[in-house]
């Protein structure tokens, strides 16, 4: 209790208690008030010494998930073709027909089979290209007759230079597909259609921020549409070619007969690529003429048009001839 004396107020303590005296009650809230902000004070000094631990650990991990990219793509840039190629060979899990180069070959014959007198056209492509799909759409049709007519062998390469341009590695599970479907379907004409499927206008998507994610159900319908089993879609669409896509991809970078041989991009790898017998087609000098894809590969492998499709009339290049390419600049 308190009683009150000329001086203020002093604080008594009950009756069974001893006397607390001469304490000013204002000098007591004075001192409590001050230990409650030391207090405080203190618990604020802990909450920003954690919070500044915090951040430094973050800063940290961030400067060695960065440092670690760094080191990884520098490292990667620095890998030479004799090791992107050793790489892609160590590769534990690769599809069934791949090549020593990442690409998958097939002709009339099935996979990993020639048709004898047949030309050999390499395709490289990546699901996300808007030119490998003017390729594909111009193309596929030509393709499949020259094909079931025994006319050609054709090699694709899946490649994923442009996984980086989704949210979501489109690029990646597309090709993830490709790999699959060639493993597990023994009809190459339902691969071949599948490709044309994600080529086409109404499917391929946009890149970079116009990029509206493509789930795996959406790539499986395509896949069902061109003939694939659902049991073989249903699970083509995982990651587990990823590591060998990479590999691929890596050395194909380092190709240097891949390269561009002339326009804007000479000296870089830009995809479409065709290559006819192993010699490429200059895809920039042919644009520059007005020439479709269709009308420079068939004057390359020395077929008429009216012949495509027509067995027993072979392009006249055969399997191991040189392309007979058009004149890609103009005559002076």
């Amino acid at each position: 209790m308190a009683r009150h004396t000329g001086n203020g107020y002093y604080v008594q303590a009950p009756a069974d208690s001893s006397w607390y005296g001469g304490a000013d009650v204002g000098d007591l809230l004075i001192q409590a008030r001050q230990a409650q902000e030391a207090k405080e004070r203190k618990q604020r000094r802990i909450v920003g010494f954690i919070a500044f631990i915090v951040v430094v650990i973050f800063v940290a991990v961030i400067g060695l998930v960065s440092y670690r990219s760094i080191a990884k793509r520098n490292a990667a840039q620095n890998v030479t073709e004799d090791q992107a190629y050793s790489a892609l060979q160590g590769v534990k899990l690769k599809p069934k027909f791949a090549n020593d180069k990442g690409g998958i070959l097939f002709s009339k014959a099935g996979y990993g089979k020639k048709t004898a007198n047949a030309p050999t056209l390499e395709i490289y492509t990546d699901p996300m290209c808007p030119g490998c799909a003017v390729l594909h759409q111009q193309m596929d049709a030509t393709l499949r007759a020259l094909l079931d007519s025994g006319q050609i062998n054709l090699e694709i390469h899946p490649v994923t230079f442009l996984d980086n341009m989704s949210t979501d590695h489109y690029s990646s599970r597309a090709d993830n597909g490709v790999a699959y479907i060639a493993s597990n379907d023994p009809d190459p004409n339902h691969l071949l259609d599948f490709i044309t499927n994600i080529h086409s206008d109404d499917f391929q998507p946009e890149e970079a921020a116009d990029y509206k994610p493509v789930n795996n159900r959406q790539l499986q319908e395509q896949a069902m549409a061109a003939g694939v089993p659902e049991d073989i879609a249903s699970k083509a669409f995982g990651n587990e070619y990823e590591p060998w896509l990479s590999a691929a991809a890596q050395y194909t970078l380092r190709r240097p007969e891949l390269k561009d041989i002339g326009g804007q991009f000479k000296g870089k790898l830009t995809t479409p690529v065709v290559v006819i017998n192993g010699k490429m087609l200059d895809i920039s000098g042919i644009s520059d003429i007005g020439l479709t894809y269709k009308v420079a590969i068939l004057q390359s492998i020395g077929l008429a048009n009216e012949d495509i499709g027509v067995a027993g009339k072979q392009p006249a290049i055969g399997a191991d001839g040189n392309p007979t390419f058009p004149k890609t600049q103009p005559s002076a």
